[in-house]
């Protein structure tokens, strides 16, 4: 064997040794790097499962603080009977009266769609018109598409009617005639428009036999504005009510703020935040604005039975079976949001104003 040869034998088996021991330190290096990375991944997994259980503590902590303060602020409100109760009682008023309005326009508007709501066409017929014209009225009218119901009240109906409800019996004798027409009502459709109406009075009235055509769309107008102004002053008394209550609980807020001046001071010497001093008044508010529209409905509810015994004559006085009720759950849970919601304002209006002096920034 030449020395050309065994030099490059030797060549070839220094690059082989070279090339493993490079393949060995390579994986070396990779599992160093794995074990960095799988270290790395469990310190983050570690870090994210304390931050979870710290967030989780937090959370309860501020649930249990919260609680605690709103329990220290009803038991505070309960150690002074008599002040509280009047407090809660000015605001139930205040709450009470428009929702006693609005209850009273709703059931008004039931008085008023068992009328149906819809106006009625009056046709007063000539005297001495004959029944064969009379028919053939009724007749016209019934296939009327705007028209859904048709009565005829003979004269003499109309003269028994009148004799009943006016109690006078001897009047018709004493005339010696009936001086009262026929008469044909009509009931239109409901989805009949005012415009439809006007134009079917002015075709009725050419008709034969016809004397007068009336339409009592102004008394449906009237009742319907009243209403509309009764509902739109409910509003607007809800309003100035509204701002009445939080009035009142920021004047009792900050008589307690008046009362609790040391206590506040210390605890902002020590690093108590304002969120923090204003938290307890704030529940003071909240409990004031909810116990105030519990009173209230109690108070909407003793006013309907007291009342509901003459709106139930009123309404037998128009034919009507309507029974008086009290707010619906909706008008409740509203009523108990505006207390929660003008106790909070009230609070925070008070603290805002008061511990500009008592608490530095």
């Amino acid at each position: 064997m030449s020395l050309f040869s065994k030099n490059n034998r030797r060549q070839q088996h220094g690059r082989r040794h070279t090339v493993d021991e490079q393949a060995g330190m390579g994986k070396t290096a990779g599992k160093s790097a794995g074990s960095l990375v799988s270290k790395e991944a469990k310190d983050t997994h570690k870090r994210g499962a304390n931050r979870q259980t710290v967030a989780t503590l937090t959370l309860h902590s501020f649930v249990s603080l919260h609680r605690q303060v709103g329990r220290d602020a009803l038991t505070r409100l309960l150690n002074n009977p008599v002040a509280s109760l009047l407090n809660s009682l000015l605001i139930a008023v205040a709450f009470s009266l428009p929702v006693l309005l609005f209850v009273l326009v709703s059931h008004v508007q039931v008085l008023g769609a068992a009328w149906d709501g819809q106006p009625k066409i009056s046709i007063y017929l000539n005297h001495g018109v004959s029944q064969k014209i009379i028919d053939q009225r009724i007749a016209d009218y019934r296939q009327d598409p705007l028209i859904k119901e048709v009565v005829y009240l003979s004269p003499e109906q109309g003269v028994n009617d009148f004799q009943q409800k006016a109690g006078l019996q001897d009047v018709i004798s004493q005339l010696g005639f009936n001086p009262l027409p026929g008469v044909i009502e009509l009931l239109p459709v409901s989805e009949a428009s005012f415009a439809q109406l006007d134009d079917a009075v002015v075709h009725y009235q050419r008709m034969e036999g016809v004397d007068q055509v009336r339409l009592d769309r102004q008394w449906v107008q009237r009742l319907q504005a009243i209403l509309t102004m009764l509902e739109r002053f409910a509003i607007m008394l809800g309003g100035i009510l509204g701002l009445t209550v939080v009035l009142v609980i920021s004047n009792t807020v900050r008589l307690s703020i008046e009362s609790r001046r040391d206590e506040i001071k210390i605890i902002s010497m020590v690093g108590g935040t304002r969120g923090f001093i204003a938290m307890p008044f704030i529940y003071m508010g909240i409990w004031y604005g909810v116990i105030g529209a519990i009173l209230a409905q109690v108070i909407v509810f003793s006013l309907l039975a007291v009342l509901s015994h003459e709106m139930m004559n009123i309404a037998g006085l128009y034919n009507s079976e309507m029974v008086l009720s009290g707010p619906g759950f909706g008008v409740l849970g509203v009523l108990l949001l505006a207390g929660i919601a003008f106790g909070v304002l009230g609070a925070m209006s008070s603290c805002y104003r008061h511990f500009q002096a008592l608490v530095p920034d």
